[in-house]
This record gives C-alpha cells, structure tokens and sequence, in this order.
C-alpha cells in the first residue's frame, strides 16, 4: 500500500524576471513557501529520505493556482510503492 503525501505547504511563485525564447511567458519561479510566523516566503528545504512532489490546487472561490509542495517518506529497496 502506498504512503500518502502529508505535509502539505503552499508555495509562492513569481513571474520569471528575464525573457528567454526557450521559458514559455506564463512560467512562474519558485520564491518559497508560506510561514505563518514569517512575513516573507521562507526557502523550501529537500530533506534526505522523502519524496516530493508539486500539485497545482485551484482557490475554490477565486480560481486562482496554488501550488503545493507534499512530502512522503521515500521507499527503501525491495519495498513496494504500491
């Protein structure tokens, strides 16, 4: 049986601030991830061990994209991610 995701945060994006023929216009950037005790996006750390995965999720009453960065523990071999 597979572990689920839990953990979840939202993660702020920004418009990419230099044009390049190869980055579509409507790419975002990383900035980092919502804290409630901090007034600006906070760096998002990868720790050993875990799987990460982004989801986009859509605010219910605005419409507006979110993005979520979810974290499970990462399989060890011969273990089954099913």
């Amino acid at each position: 049986m597979a572990r689920p995701y839990a953990d979840p945060v939202e993660i702020i994006t920004a418009p990419i601030p230099a044009q390049s023929p190869f980055i579509p216009a409507e790419a975002k950037i990383v900035v980092g991830a919502v804290a409630p005790a901090s007034p600006e996006p906070i760096p998002i750390v990868l720790l050993p061990g875990f799987e990460y995965r982004l989801r986009e999720w859509r605010h219910p009453s605005t419409g507006e994209v979110h993005w979520r960065l979810e974290r499970r523990r990462a399989a060890q071999a011969g273990e089954s991610q099913d």
